[in-house]
């Protein structure tokens, strides 16, 4: 059997969320430490890389848990094979080892939930978590999928009709209406750039997270140990103060 050193990145991750986040205050509060409104630049400043890390840490947890389980499964047919005589994979530990090293490869969130956690489980992994919170995860990591690669976002000023699907830029009116619709739902600023700016979405991103795991952790309880650290870690978390780091 091989033997190999883990390191929980997702727990890394979530350490520099909270110096960002302690970073966002601390810039809002000196921007606005005339009484005016802080200019949008503040907002941007941290809540852009606020959303990645946020989306970073979720898809990293959530992987954690998958694979960790998968591994317990592995291992305890592979025992079961000896036990019963075998030297070698049998086709049943022969597939769990090749979904188990896809699993660990293959990035993607709707890759992660929906299709690992069909072929695994029969259903998303988070089939059993409130509408508003799949949405509002959704919404999470397409935004990262955008943000992440420092793309220029794009929104039409028009809505674009369907017979204009080859006009430019259609594609991003289709790709991030659904983020457009959910914020301005949530923040109510009239525009998506005006509820990108706004102050509080990195917050209400965390909150979402944490309600996230509050419905999805029990599902797969017990956690394996490295996830179920950083999950108890996500759902104590406060924005924008200190939680861990000293």
């Amino acid at each position: 059997m091989s033997k190999y050193l883990g390191w929980e990145t997702a727990t890394s991750l979530l350490l520099a969320y909270e110096s960002m986040a302690l970073a966002h205050r601390s810039t809002l509060r000196r921007a606005s430490s005339d009484g005016g409104e802080p200019h949008a630049y503040y907002s941007y400043m941290h809540s852009f890389g606020l959303l990645i890390l946020n989306a970073s840490f979720v898809e990293g947890t959530v992987r954690s848990i998958l694979t960790e389980k998968v591994k317990a499964d592995l291992d305890e047919a592979v025992q079961r094979g000896i036990r019963a005589g075998r030297t070698e994979h049998d086709a049943p530990t022969r597939l769990l080892q090749k979904f188990l090293i896809e699993l660990e490869s293959s990035g993607g969130w709707d890759n992660l939930v929906k299709t690992a956690g069909v072929s695994y489980y029969g259903a998303a992994l988070d089939s059993e978590v409130d509408k508003e919170l799949k949405e509002g995860i959704g919404v999470l990591f397409t935004l990262r999928n955008v943000l992440a690669h420092g793309t220029t976002l794009i929104q039409p000023t028009v809505k674009m009709t369907d017979d204009m699907k080859d006009v430019y830029p259609y594609s991003w009116q289709s790709k991030l209406h659904g983020v457009a619709m959910y914020l301005e739902r949530h923040f109510k600023k009239g525009g998506m750039f005006e509820n990108l700016a706004d102050p509080d979405l990195p917050e209400h991103f965390i909150d979402v997270t944490k309600k996230y795991f509050e419905q999805l952790a029990p599902q797969f309880a017990p956690l394996p140990e490295r996830a179920q650290k950083t999950v108890d870690m996500i759902r104590g978390y406060s924005f924008g103060f200190v939680n861990y780091t000293r």
